[in-house]
């Protein structure tokens, strides 16, 4: 009797568990690669976003004139998801405001990412009510150049290593 209670236990538990492939759906849109676009440095423009290992599922995300390391991203619903070529998600992460800067860190992080997202005719954005701003591309502590988002409540002062950018969905096919 023991046994079929545990047995009953454990395929009700995978019956009503979600799974991957759930989450997912069918609000899986194309791949895509994120592209800057629009800076007035033009070495901030044609680059692509990846994810640079910064720790056991983190990842900042960067930037490459290189299409072949760039990460391949979709979205899902209104999350913004990427594939790192393992069984489970990594989505992107706009890092909160607790620090009080003008701008913030962005992230290809483990797990299924912020919701908000949506792409409009000047490429990505994510939503003004969360505080998003726009995108900035500074040459940073990577030997790359990194993407943050700007902070819409504060009057930003970048460094001279950044400028404002589009990011831009590219078909990946």
């Amino acid at each position: 009797m023991k046994v079929f209670g545990t047995l009953s236990l454990l395929i009700g538990a995978a019956i009503t568990s979600p799974s991957l492939v759930a989450r997912q759906g069918t609000n899986v849109t194309d791949t895509f690669y994120l592209k800057t676009s629009g800076s007035e440095n033009p070495d901030h423009n044609d680059l692509y976003v990846y994810g640079y290992h910064t720790g056991a599922g983190l990842n900042d995300a960067v930037l490459t004139p290189d299409v072949e390391t760039a990460s391949k991203g979709y979205l899902n619903g209104t999350n913004v998801q990427f594939d790192l070529h393992t069984t489970f998600p990594w989505g992107l992460y706009p890092i909160g405001v607790t620090n009080y800067a003008a701008w913030q860190f962005v992230e290809l992080n483990a797990g299924y990412g912020i919701e908000g997202f949506f792409v409009n005719s000047t490429g990505l954005q994510w939503s003004e009510r969360n505080g998003f701003g726009g995108w900035l591309v500074c040459d940073w502590f990577h030997n790359a150049p990194q993407l943050f988002y700007i902070y819409r409540y504060y009057t930003p002062k970048y460094p001279a290593s950044c400028s404002e950018v589009k990011l831009l969905t590219e078909p990946t096919a």
